[in-house]
């Protein structure tokens, strides 16, 4: 079949004797593989600019918030708290879980996290606990001016963003890699940050 072969239909007259309307793979192709680019995209691979989080990130931070009581949590019972709302299984929860915990901002930890300096892999997640640490508590949540949404199954509402007070896309960095679309950003100074957030509130450049 040629590239730029265009989708046939049976005309209309045709159909009335029973026959049904033939669209070609190359149109299937170009409906399905944008859906499907777009599923990637939004879903799974790279962060949102309103808070920085993908949607695991930001399911996995909406459990610890629900789990909250200011002790530590195995994170193994995250990862199963977490699976409420993310349908793609525990490994990739987990995984995204101590890659966020490594970067020391956002999650108190317990155990053996790893390392990404020496490539060291964290412990499972039956053996390490987590919370979130007051720098979370204080910047990422805030109920009342959170959009919500039903998680996949309708049993649940989860935040669209989170209602992050500081730039966490810039601080902690971004990598992804979906359908025609990549991200890589590299984590930034925290201190300049901090200042250039100062002076955006001060309506100063």
């Amino acid at each position: 079949m040629e590239e730029n072969e265009e989708v046939n239909e049976v005309p209309e007259e045709d159909q009335g004797n029973g026959q049904e309307a033939l669209t070609r793979v190359t149109g299937m192709y170009k409906d399905w593989f944008l859906d499907y680019a777009s599923y990637v995209i939004l879903e799974r691979a790279v962060p949102a600019i309103e808070d920085g989080f993908k949607p695991v990130q930001r399911r996995i931070m909406h459990a610890l918030k629900e789990l909250d009581d200011g002790r530590y949590n195995k994170v193994a019972n995250v990862v199963g708290h977490t699976m409420q709302y993310h349908p793609h299984g525990d490994a990739s929860i987990a995984d995204a879980m101590v890659q966020i915990g490594q970067k020391e901002l956002l999650i108190d930890t317990q155990g053996n996290w790893g390392n990404i300096l020496t490539g060291d892999g964290a412990a499972a997640s039956r053996y390490i606990e987590a919370r979130l640490s007051k720098f979370a508590l204080e910047v990422v949540f805030s109920p009342k001016i959170t959009d919500w949404q039903s998680s996949y199954d309708g049993r649940k509402k989860e935040p669209v963003n989170l209602p992050v007070k500081f730039p966490l896309l810039l601080a902690q960095g971004a990598e992804g890699i979906a359908v025609g679309l990549s991200t890589k950003i590299l984590p930034h100074n925290f201190n300049e940050i901090i200042d250039g957030s100062i002076k955006h509130l001060k309506g100063q450049r």
